[in-house]
Parts: structure tokens; C-alpha cells; sequence
């Protein structure tokens, strides 16, 4: 019969593709998952990788393997889900993952009356760029901008987030205001890292601000308020951070400013563990009413 443990090292290096990542996820040294997969070869006599310049990609029964191991790993998953259950208190630990500015703006201020009522409850908050793997227990709680597409999700939106363009007062002092006839030209522009793919910047600023010079890049919309605080430069921020930043003005664009949905998600096994159950609740609540201020101009 197969060792789950074997299974474990085995996704981890199919995941990742080579065998430091691997240890890395796993919190052991390389040579140590080295030395668990060529064991686990050996115990099944067959070949699961193949060395390629690359890292470790799957060989033909890996692949297979691959498949199998992944519903074992589903079975595991849902055998602590179900054990995580017998915890009927609201005690113990809740993962919640979002974005770096919906932690610290919308979710941290919230949370004293929460953990006040409930002091052992042991939050962990993970502000990640990445979208964590909720199927996988990475978290238990997650709060993003676009749907869920794994089936095991359940899923709600609960708010919705408006953007705007922003400046400061010392930066329209000495440039003036972008001229937005003339698609921004001279303007100095702040911008999302372009390694984040798809953000709400992306198809917005070009219709109007397609002359604009980008001075500065970042990859979370706080730094972005800090730098045109400072008087760097324009650039997008969702309303929340943007009419809460000391010094910065909005800007009346030409073209709509976007919109984007604020989904929860949580695993259809792990939303009815109570600690789990009584924050979705909480959260939900707690952002519902902070609506106005996440996308000004809609409907209470």
C-alpha cells in the first residue's frame, strides 16, 4: 500500500518542477527530497521524473501517477476537514488570504470587536499577490476580485470595488492637470508590475492616458498611494485607498473608471466548521457595510 508521506514529497516535486522548490514547500533540506523520491521509485520500480535542464518534469507513469495522487490527496484533505470539525468552539485557527490593501485597509480595522468577542480565535492573515489554493487547505478563507473556479468553492460576492485616478496636491501644483485630450502626454504615471497580468489598470488608462510617461512600478496599491502622495506621480487606486490617502485628489476621468467584484470563497467542507462559519459571517457583514466607501456612487 502507498505511504501518503511518499505521495506528499511526490506532488510537491511535480508541482513545482524541481527539487528545491520542493523543499522548500515542504520545509525540508534538497537532499532529503532526493533521497525520498528515488526511495519511492525504487519502492514501485518505475521512473516518476526525468532530469531536464529545465528541473523535474513527470515521465510518462508520473504523469499517471500524478492523477492518483491527487485524489489521495483529496481524501487526506477532506479527512481534516472533517476532524477540524470536532472543534464546536470558536477556538483555534482561521487562514484568510486577499491582497495586501484589502488586509490593511478594509479587513484589519475590522477585526477588534471580532477577536474581542472571541479571544481564542488565532487569526493568520496572508497578504498574497498569488491566488492560494483553498482545495489544498492553503487557507480557509479567501477574498479576491474575480470568481472561483474550482467546484469545491463555495462562493459569494459581497461587495463591489471602484477605482479612480488620482494625484496629489503638490504633483498638480507643478505639472498641472493631465490633459486628457491629449491622452495624458507629459504626464508622469504610476503603474501595477506587469508580472500581475490582468488588474483593472491594464484596459482603463490606455483609452486617455495612452502619451503618459510610467516613472514607477509596483506590485500592491498601497506603495502606489505612498508614491503619488508624495507627488510622483498620477495613478489608479481602488476609491477605498485613494479618498483615504491624505493629499491626493480624484481625478474626473473621460472614461468610466472600472469596477471589480469582491468574491468569498470558502471550501464547501470547511465553511461549516464553526470558527470558520462565524467569520465568513463576520467578514461578510463587516464589508457589507463599508459598500459606499469600497465603490462611492452605488446604491446602499
Amino acid at each position: 500500500m502507498l505511504d501518503w508521506d511518499d505521495l506528499r514529497y511526490f506532488l510537491a516535486v511535480a508541482r513545482s518542477g524541481s527539487l528545491s522548490a520542493a523543499a522548500r514547500f515542504l520545509a525540508v533540506a534538497q537532499p532529503t527530497v532526493g533521497r525520498r523520491m528515488n526511495a519511492f521509485e525504487r519502492k514501485l520500480g518505475a521512473k516518476l521524473f526525468l532530469a531536464t535542464p529545465g528541473g523535474q518534469a513527470l515521465s510518462a507513469t508520473g504523469r499517471r501517477m500524478l492523477v492518483h495522487a491527487e485524489q489521495m490527496e483529496q481524501g487526506a484533505l477532506a479527512a481534516e476537514r472533517v476532524a477540524a470539525g470536532r472543534d464546536v468552539g470558536l477556538s483555534g485557527p482561521v487562514i484568510i488570504t486577499a491582497s495586501e490593501w484589502m488586509l490593511r485597509s478594509v479587513l484589519g480595522p475590522l477585526l477588534a470587536p471580532f477577536l474581542a468577542s472571541h479571544p481564542a480565535l488565532r487569526l493568520e492573515l496572508l497578504a498574497e499577490a498569488r491566488h492560494v489554493n483553498l482545495v489544498r487547505r492553503e487557507a480557509d478563507i479567501a477574498l479576491r476580485p474575480s470568481k472561483f473556479e474550482q467546484p469545491e468553492i463555495v462562493q459569494r460576492q459581497i461587495a463591489v470595488i471602484g477605482f479612480g485616478l488620482y494625484a496629489s496636491d503638490s504633483y498638480l501644483a507643478r505639472y498641472g492637470a493631465p490633459d486628457f485630450e491629449r491622452q495624458c502626454e507629459g504626464a508622469a504615471l504610476i503603474g501595477m508590475s506587469e508580472s500581475l497580468g490582468k488588474v483593472p489598470d491594464v484596459d482603463w488608462l490606455p483609452a486617455f492616458a495612452s502619451r503618459a510617461r510610467v516613472v514607477a512600478r509596483t506590485n500592491g496599491r498601497e506603495p502606489m498611494a505612498t508614491m503619488a502622495a508624495a507627488g510622483i506621480g498620477i495613478t489608479c487606486l481602488p476609491r477605498f485607498i485613494g479618498d483615504a490617502t491624505h493629499g491626493l485628489r480624484w481625478l474626473p476621468t473621460p472614461v468610466p473608471a472600472p469596477e471589480r467584484a469582491l468574491w468569498l470563497g470558502a471550501h464547501r467542507d470547511a465553511r461549516t466548521i464553526p470558527r470558520v462559519k462565524a467569520s465568513i459571517a463576520f467578514l461578510s457583514e463587516g464589508i457589507a457595510r463599508l459598500r459606499a466607501a469600497l465603490c462611492p456612487g452605488t446604491a446602499e
